[in-house]
């Protein structure tokens, strides 16, 4: 699961197909160069956000941890017990 791209394919769904609102905040959330990298390590994903000033609003962590669990099968790191 390494070698996938899960960030990749987050840009590739939410450019692809008409968005929803919710959808629309993520993209222009993401569009700010706000998160770095979406890392996955043995079944379990946390988000990299690109600097300390860079915030991860509670309704697109939510969104993207839906997205996530919708598409792949992983864990978020603080999930995980």
């Amino acid at each position: 699961m390494q070698d996938k791209n899960i960030l990749s394919d987050l840009w590739s769904y939410l450019e692809e197909t008409d968005k929803t609102k919710a959808e629309q905040k993520v993209y222009n959330w993401l569009n700010k160069d706000n998160l770095g990298d979406i890392i996955v390590d043995n079944k379990v994903y946390w988000f990299e956000l690109t600097n300390s000033y860079s915030t991860l609003p509670n309704h697109i962590f939510y969104w993207l941890k839906k997205w996530i669990s919708n598409n792949y099968n992983l864990s978020y790191l603080y999930d995980v017990t």
